[in-house]
């Protein structure tokens, strides 16, 4: 979203925020938090996926809260890891495994069989979803599922994206930060959205519901303000930035995927400026452009 719609949106936030509900976080302010935003977070994503999740796919879904989506996830991670072997898809994320101390339990594999199975959506390994990567989720026990870039994808692939999670939804933990994806990098917001019978609701609930209690209620208040109309003309309009750069570099004008990554397989070895960039044969490109009337 730009600059200006974002910083609007936090000085209503503030401005609405009282004495009394400072005071009043851990009560009122928890319980505003799960009935009233968590039931309009939910309407969101109903938006963003162009209805491919519907209100009833989420009416069992409960929400945890933190800080950022990290807190969270670093959490989970390291404590299943503590158990058993996890896999994190082969070339995502990285944060998925820096929090833990159990590094040894942490693969980075395209099976996940039995297993808690790690990705962002869309991939931060070449900005995609990719059939492979649906299969990776499939074949696992349970999933953990970073869907903070999934507002930059174009409005249609979004709603296919969705259609093929939807039949994971049930065994699924959403991990959603209100951070690049919506623009709130400043002062982030981590939600966990869950099945209520998800098993690790059963062995973990009592620590997400502490952690649940400092939830940032200025981000919170802040992201209910936004124009997610707002944010898909901004992300398109960066989308369009990022293709006319790759066209003028005589790179590959990729349509599909998030515009903040894009990734390469080169046919030829990488010229020495482009080697930092390179692993596993694959060039990735990170962008973060300034789009005319986005501020």
């Amino acid at each position: 979203m730009g600059y200006a719609s974002v910083a609007h949106a936090y000085a209503e936030a503030a401005a609405e925020l009282t004495a009394r509900d400072l005071s009043e976080h851990y009560t009122v302010g928890l319980a505003w938090f799960h009935h009233e935003f968590v039931p309009q977070l939910k309407a969101r994503l109903t938006w963003l996926t162009g209805g491919a999740w519907s209100s009833a796919d989420l009416a069992d879904h409960i929400a945890f809260a933190a800080g950022s989506d990290a807190d969270l996830i670093a959490h989970l991670v390291e404590a299943v890891a503590a158990r058993e072997p996890i896999s994190v898809y082969p070339g995502d994320w990285f944060g998925f495994s820096v929090g833990s101390t159990r590094q040894a339990n942490i693969d980075w594999q395209a099976d996940a069989t039995g297993r808690l199975a790690c990705l962002c959506v869309p991939s931060v390994r070449n900005g995609h979803v990719t059939a492979e990567m649906v299969a990776f989720l499939e074949s696992a026990a349970a999933c953990l599922l970073n869907i903070n870039l999934f507002p930059t994808l174009p409005s249609p692939e979004r709603a296919g994206v969705a259609s093929d999670l939807r039949p994971l939804l049930e065994k699924s933990v959403l991990s959603i930060s209100f951070s690049r994806g919506f623009g709130m990098t400043a002062s982030q917001l981590g939600v966990f959205l869950v099945h209520r019978e998800h098993p690790y609701v059963r062995r973990f609930r009592e620590q997400w519901n502490w952690f649940s209690y400092y939830f940032n209620a200025l981000a919170a208040r802040a992201f209910l303000r936004l124009d997610l109309a707002e944010v898909e003309r901004v992300n398109d309009s960066r989308r369009a930035w990022v293709a006319r750069w790759l066209g003028t570099h005589s790179l590959p004008a990729i349509s599909t995927g998030s515009y903040y990554v894009k990734a390469f397989n080169l046919v030829e070895p990488p010229p020495a400026r482009l080697q930092p960039l390179t692993r596993d044969g694959v060039v990735r490109l990170c962008f973060k452009p300034q789009v005319v009337g986005d501020g």
